[in-house]
């Protein structure tokens, strides 16, 4: 007798089955790769704020303490030397050796900066050429007055003294920082308010 065979069924993949598994596939690598670039975008955009809200902490620790301290010069002139809305020069003995540092923040293209300088000979002077500086805050934005000065009739809402400024009357300083990374993103902004205790003797 003749035995009748059974045909076997065709157990690999046509054409279109291939086609829809490549596309479903190249659609989740294409979902998984967006969700991916998310998160990295995320991560770089809060580690930039973040370094910019630490480079503004640091600055504002190193100045408070600074400004509210500064006393006269080595010299005998007065606690404060000169001021403009990018630049604040003063004195106060940070080394605490008993003798009074010029200090200086300035603004030098976007990064603010920190100048020291020791008084030196006999009598002392201070030599511009020894200013040691260090970078306090990159990436600064411009345009804004980072220093604001204020007299003793300042209670809060009083526009900031005019120039020319009368460095004497100066009672109270803002600064204000706006920092703004290289890629653009969203800037940070901070300021805070300073008394010098050694000029408070009119408030």
């Amino acid at each position: 007798m003749m035995q009748q065979r059974t045909p076997r069924s065709n157990s690999g993949f046509t054409l279109v089955e291939v086609l829809i598994s490549l596309a479903l596939f190249a659609g989740i690598a294409l979902i998984i790769g967006t969700f991916m670039k998310s998160i990295f975008d995320y991560q770089l955009l809060f580690t930039q704020q973040l370094t910019a809200q630490q480079e503004i902490e640091n600055t504002f620790a190193s100045m408070i303490p600074e400004i509210r301290s500064m006393t006269p010069s080595a010299l005998g002139g007065y606690a404060i030397g000169q001021v403009s809305t990018s630049s604040l020069t003063f004195y106060d003995d940070i080394d605490m050796d008993g003798i009074a540092d010029q200090i200086r923040y300035f603004l030098s293209g976007t990064t603010l900066k920190k100048g020291v300088t020791k008084p030196t000979g006999n009598p002392l002077i201070y030599i511009g050429a020894n200013e040691v500086a260090t970078d306090m805050a990159i990436n600064v934005v411009p345009g804004d007055p980072i220093f604001t000065y204020y007299d003793l009739n300042f209670t809060g809402t009083e526009p900031a003294m005019s120039y020319p400024i009368i460095i004497s009357d100066i009672r109270l300083i803002r600064i204000s920082l706006t920092v703004k990374d290289p890629d653009k993103t969203a800037p940070l902004s901070a300021s805070i308010e300073i008394v010098p205790r050694n000029l408070r003797t009119n408030l």
